[in-house]
């Protein structure tokens, strides 16, 4: 009786996402430090026209994710391309894609950025002067 197919995922695969995941978290978090450093002087603006304090921790949270998940995506698809061609080349080799770890590293990493950025914002921001 055959069974089918009946892949595990290796320690191989699980290395690669943990590594994706810890790229992609540096640089969702460096690019997030650096916008939220770059627009400091709108923040205070925003705070002082009556912004909610949290609206800078969600502004921080939304920059993450967007930063995170463009780049997942991006290296998923700059992973995938030459991995084909090079499938395609090799006729010995089977052409397999591990769905289960792309869906995770798609939802999972861009999430915790976001935690990561809700966490680690401060909320409020001392006020800075303006010269005229």
């Amino acid at each position: 009786m055959e069974r089918g197919y009946a892949g595990t995922y290796g320690p191989g695969l699980l290395a690669l996402l943990v590594a994706s995941a810890v790229i992609t978290l540096g640089a969702a978090g460096i690019a997030t430090a650096l916008a939220a450093t770059e627009g400091r002087p709108d923040q205070a603006t925003l705070a002082a026209v009556g912004a909610a304090p949290r609206a800078r921790k969600e502004l921080a949270c939304f920059q993450a994710a967007t930063v995170a998940g463009l780049g997942t995506v991006m290296g998923i698809v700059a992973g995938f391309l030459p991995g084909a061609a090079i499938v395609i080349v090799v006729p010995e080799m089977r052409f397999f894609v591990p769905w289960m770890t792309l869906g995770v590293t798609v939802l999972a990493v861009p999430l915790l950025a976001m935690l990561a950025a809700l966490a680690l914002t401060r909320s409020r921001i001392p006020m800075e002067r303006r010269l005229a």
